[in-house]
C-alpha cells in the first residue's frame, strides 16, 4: 500500500527519534512509499547525548525496512545557522522529486521542532509539494490533527524498535505507558482503532484528495480521515 497515494515523500526530523517515536508505525505499514528520513541534527542545543552515537541509533532503527533512505545533516545543533540558510540547505541537498513532505508542527513545546515547522511554507513555495505535519510527543493540545492512521498491526514491532535509541530510555516519553498513551486517541478507540498516528495535511497536491482543490475547498475544510 501507498501513503496516500504518494510515491515518494521527505520526512524532516529535527533530531535523532523524532521521525522515529512519531510515525515509524505508518512509514513500515505503506511499504510501498519510498519515505527519506533526513535527521537534520545530532541532537538538541541543551542535550546533553547530542553525539554520533545518535546516528548509529537511528541506522539500527530502520534495520530491515526497505522504503526507508536515511540522510544525516550537520553535526551540529540549529544553532549553527538561521532559518533562511537550513531552508535553502534543505532544498539543495535534500529536496528532489518527492509529492510530500512530513514534519513537526507550529503547535509543539519544543523550539527547534517548531523551527522546522516554520521551514514548511517556504520549502514548498515553487514546488507542487503536499505538506503535512505529524505529532510528537511534544505536540500541544492546540494542534488539531486531520488524519489518523491505524498501526495496532505495526505497534509492537515499532515498540520494539524504538529500544534502539538506549540513550534515551531514561526520558519519561520513552517509558512503556508513555509510548501506548502517545498511541492512544479517545475517538479512534470507539472505533475499534485502539493504536493510531496522528497527522495533519496543511497543504495537499497529487494525492487521493486532490478532489479537495477540483472543489475549490482548502485543506482546512477537510473531514477528519482515517486510513
Amino acid at each position: 500500500m501507498k501513503f496516500l497515494g504518494y510515491n515518494k515523500v521527505l520526512c524532516l526530523s529535527p533530531h535523532p527519534d523524532d521521525v522515529e517515536y512519531s510515525m515509524s508505525g505508518t512509514i513500515i505499514k505503506y511499504s510501498d512509499t519510498q519515505f527519506d528520513i533526513v535527521t537534520l541534527t545530532h541532537g538538541g542545543v541543551f542535550d546533553k547525548t547530542n553525539d554520533n552515537s545518535r546516528k548509529n541509533e537511528v541506522s539500527d532503527f530502520w534495520l530491515g525496512v526497505d522504503n526507508v533512505s536515511l540522510k544525516f545533516g550537520l553535526d551540529d545543533s540549529f544553532k549553527c545557522m538561521d532559518e533562511a540558510a537550513w531552508i535553502n540547505y534543505i532544498e539543495t541537498n535534500y529536496l528532489t522529486d518527492h509529492q510530500a513532505i512530513l514534519l513537526t508542527n507550529e503547535h509543539d513545546s519544543h523550539f527547534e521542532h517548531r523551527l522546522v515547522s516554520s521551514f514548511g511554507y517556504a520549502l514548498t513555495r515553487i514546488k507542487s509539494v503536499s505538506l503535512i505535519e505529524y505529532m510528537s510527543p511534544s505536540t500541544q493540545r492546540m494542534w488539531q490533527p486531520n488524519l489518523f492512521v491505524d498501526i495496532k498491526n505495526q505497534y509492537s514491532q515499532k515498540k520494539l524498535r524504538l529500544k534502539s535509541f538506549v540513550s534515551q530510555k531514561n526520558r519519561s516519553y520513552f517509558q512503556d505507558e508513555q509510548i501506548k498513551g502517545f498511541h492512544t486517541e479517545f475517538q479512534c478507540s470507539k472505533k475499534g482503532m485502539t493504536l493510531v498516528e496522528q497527522f495533519n495535511i496543511k497543504q495537499e497536491f497529487k494525492c487521493k484528495y486532490h478532489f479537495l482543490q477540483n472543489l475549490g475547498l482548502s485543506v482546512k475544510y477537510l473531514e477528519i480521515i482515517v486510513i
